[in-house]
């Protein structure tokens, strides 16, 4: 992965100079050209990091510190406690000596290094920097005359010589690098790369390569003597990881980081129309409308056949790499590395995709494709907004990535997954109509279902996502198993399994209970779904008595069109049993036959055969 890493870099010119790295920093001290201080320039904890000279583990030690951008309290020296801040005075030493070595090749150096001298502007600068609210903390840098001091080409060749004298890897004989296979000095230590801060992250960044255990000494190899890099491919190679870590969508505690090859377009970036975004619950998702999906697809399906016929002349093989990445203990934790040719991740995704297609809860047109974040939702019990992805972080950090590759590689998904979707079914099901709709439990993951004339209380479009979930499981367990039927996107009435037949028949009864007494909180659903999905031979029996009790409040036209579907119903059943236990399988066929079914009645189709 460091050779792909390594390439990726060139490619897109992130390959940064050796010394150098991305740094945030909180304000700019701006001096005039005559030396005078002037004001602190107080920038966002969100701005854009900038590339600045960087010391790497050196800045860790005692004597060392970054040049140009590093903590106020070493810049102004600023020392509250003796004993804690003992290296202070020497790590701002060596912050001057850059500037006063440096001010033949940048003089603007010269003019920053005469002010840290006077201790009456140090003064006032610390004066100013507690009354803009920063901490002696907080990165800082120098604007001279308006330039911003790291962004000068006049000191690189200075600092190359500046930073030789910090490094003690200067004295080690050349090695092979592991990226390059090029002969040159290795890095003691690797720098570590930001942006992991989310996943478990160390603020200060996280290392990919690190060897501090005894284990990785056994055969005499001490730090990255185990994996030898120089220092050109492994800034290239942070590099890569910033700029893909900053891209990368988050799924259960992990940095989904992908890329490709060869650059692709946006709307080509399949990984990307599974984990990119994902629904949080009680608030709308932002989704582009049809014709821009169209598009995505299209522009993938191109990219695809151009591939086939080799016309991507020199590339004829577009790959795809993936690797979950977290945070631990200032360590980056690789959890799955995921490569293959971009036609079978094409064919994949719309194989997910398609399995996943369902009839919308109002019957009309079909669900768009969901973000593998929101399906994820569906596998937590059921609550609040209160801590959800801290939740999602700690119960489905292994299970959403068993998810994610079942879906990029057309494998069949994790039974455990699909248990607690069911799981989340019978609770959601337990609780009354106006909790569901009032528990953040009701957001809508396709825009239009509204439109469609669906009441919250009758299918809200997290109900939605837990069937598209669990009609993918079934597809993909049905074709790994050879099973003649595979599960239709909406109401089949070829269908003459016993299990989906009864979700069918508790829709049914459902829905005609809804119509004789829309008053009712806690209903039919409410009170037999969970029963009835473990075993409807339990229950079916006590609705259809309930349903002449329903039927008679209701007008005659309503009514016979409710009992010839019944009717129609119970003769696919014909002579068999209805089954008292069923197994995970014939449950998610139960719950599939029950949501079609009320798709099916609420679409309007009721009218045209009245």
């Amino acid at each position: 992965m460091l050779e792909e890493l390594y390439r990726y870099a060139v490619d897109h010119k992130l390959a940064a100079r050796p010394g150098f790295k991305p740094k945030r920093l909180r304000g700019y001290f701006h001096l005039s050209a005559s030396g005078q201080f002037l004001d602190l320039e107080v920038r966002e904890k969100d701005a854009e990091p900038v590339n600045a000279p960087d010391a790497g583990a050196a800045a860790n030690g005692t004597r060392f510190c970054n040049p140009l951008i590093e903590k106020a309290g070493i810049v102004l020296c600023i020392v509250n406690d003796e004993k804690k801040d003992k290296n202070i005075p020497v790590k701002h030493d060596f912050y001057l000596s850059f500037f006063e070595e440096g001010r033949n090749a940048e003089p603007l150096f010269g003019i920053v290094a005469d002010v840290l001298r006077d201790s009456r502007v140090l003064e006032k600068m610390r004066s100013v920097l507690t009354d803009k609210k920063l901490k002696p903390a907080d990165p800082v840098g120098f604007a001279v005359d308006g330039q911003y001091l790291e962004r000068s080409e006049r000191y690189n060749e200075y600092w190359n010589q500046f930073r030789k004298r910090m490094q003690s890897a200067s004295e080690r004989k050349e090695e092979r690098c592991l990226i390059t296979g090029e002969l040159s000095q290795p890095m003691a230590t690797v720098p570590k790369v930001s942006g992991l801060r989310s996943v478990g992250g160390h603020t200060s960044g996280d290392a990919f390569l690190c060897f501090d255990k005894d284990a990785f000494q056994s055969y005499g190899l001490k730090q990255s003597a185990n994996a030898v890099v120089s220092e050109a491919a492994m800034t290239a190679v942070n590099a890569a990881l910033g700029e893909l870590i900053r891209k990368a969508d988050v799924l259960a505690g992990a940095k989904m980081v992908h890329w490709y090859s060869r650059q692709i377009n946006k709307q080509e970036d399949m990984l990307s129309m599974v984990f990119g975004g994902g629904l949080v619950e009680g608030e709308e998702e932002e989704i582009s409308d049809r014709e821009e999906e169209r598009q995505a697809f299209a522009s993938a399906q191109a990219l695809v056949q151009s591939i086939r016929e080799g016309k991507l002349a020199g590339k004829p093989d577009v790959m795809y790499y993936m690797m979950p990445l977290s945070g631990a203990g200032g360590r980056m934790m690789v959890r799955g590395w995921h490569e293959g040719s971009y036609e079978d991740l094409y064919d994949n995704i719309c194989l997910w995709f398609e399995d996943l297609r369902l009839i919308l809860p109002g019957g009309q047109g079909m669900t768009r494709p969901s973000k593998l974040k929101a399906l994820c939702l569906r596998m937590l019990k059921p609550g609040g907004l209160s801590k959800i992805w801290e939740r999602m972080d700690h119960e489905l950090s292994n299970l959403a990535q068993r998810v994610a590759y079942a879906a990029i590689h057309g494998s069949p998904l994790p039974d455990e997954a699909a248990y607690r979707v069911l799981q989340w079914l019978r609770v959601y099901f337990l609780s009354d109509k106006d909790n569901r709709r009032g528990s953040g439990e009701g957001g809508n993951p396709e825009k239009g279902n509204s439109a469609q004339g669906v009441d919250a209380h009758k299918s809200t479009g997290q109900e939605t996502l837990a069937y598209q979930f669990l009609k993918a499981w079934l597809r993909r367990k049905q074709r790994k198993e050879g099973g003649e039927e595979i599960m239709k996107e909406e109401l089949n009435r070829q269908n003459r399994s016993a299990a989906y037949l009864c979700g069918r028949l508790m829709a049914v009864y459902s829905v005609i209970q809804e119509k004789a007494m829309p008053e009712v909180n806690v209903g039919i659903a409410e009170r037999y779904y969970a029963a009835a999905m473990a075993g409807p031979g339990l229950v079916i029996g006590k609705l259809s008595q309930l349903s002449q009790y329903h039927l008679a409040k209701l007008e005659r036209g309503l009514a016979v069109y409710y009992e010839k579907i019944l009717t129609e119903i119970y003769q696919s059943m014909g002579e068999r049993d209805i089954p008292t236990v069923l197994t995970m399988m014939q449950q998610t066929e139960f719950a599939l036959g029950y949501y079609q079914q009320k798709a099916e009645i609420y679409s309007g189709k009721k009218d045209e055969e009245r």
